[in-house]
């Protein structure tokens, strides 16, 4: 289940490329930790273009994330926010 059919909030960041962040938890290595850095560096660059979309996808495939099932939660989430407006 999304973010957007869990529940009935509205939220939206201060920087949309919060949307795409993920995180680890405090026992992660810092190999795992430099993914986690690498990954939402992109986000930002990703969405102010900086970056185009197949590398993108490459690189969340790349750490074990489905680009399409990733990013699309984050679509299901703007959808929601755009239908409450």
């Amino acid at each position: 289940m999304s973010i957007a059919e869990h529940n009935n909030l509205l939220w939206l960041p201060p920087y949309l490329s919060d949307l795409l962040t993920v995180s680890v938890d405090g026992q992660a290595d810092d190999s795992t930790v430099a993914g986690m850095n690498l990954i939402n560096s992109a986000a930002d660059r990703w969405l102010t273009g900086q970056m185009d979309d197949y590398t993108y996808f490459e690189l969340l495939d790349h750490h074990g994330i489905d680009p399409l099932a990733f990013v699309g939660e984050v679509e299901d989430h703007m959808k929601l926010l755009i239908r409450r407006l």
